[in-house]
């Protein structure tokens, strides 16, 4: 159980830009980013994947369009 458990995605981010040495913060602050779905993930190994990162970032933008 981590004490960033309890946070939410945005209070961890605040601590962790509060706090750019806490590494455990950190981790806590990319676990919950990509739990929210709010991540993009991009493979260095995968040739595809630059291009499918654009698209999802394309997709987004979409649905925030009214």
């Amino acid at each position: 159980m981590s004490k960033y458990d309890h946070m939410s995605l945005d209070e961890v981010k605040s601590y962790f830009l509060k706090h750019r040495d806490d590494q455990e913060a950190f981790h806590a602050y990319m676990d919950k980013l990509q739990e929210s779905g709010r991540a993009i993930i991009i493979d260095p190994n995968d040739p595809d994947s630059e291009a499918t990162a654009i698209h999802q970032i394309q997709q987004r933008l979409q649905q925030k369009q009214p």
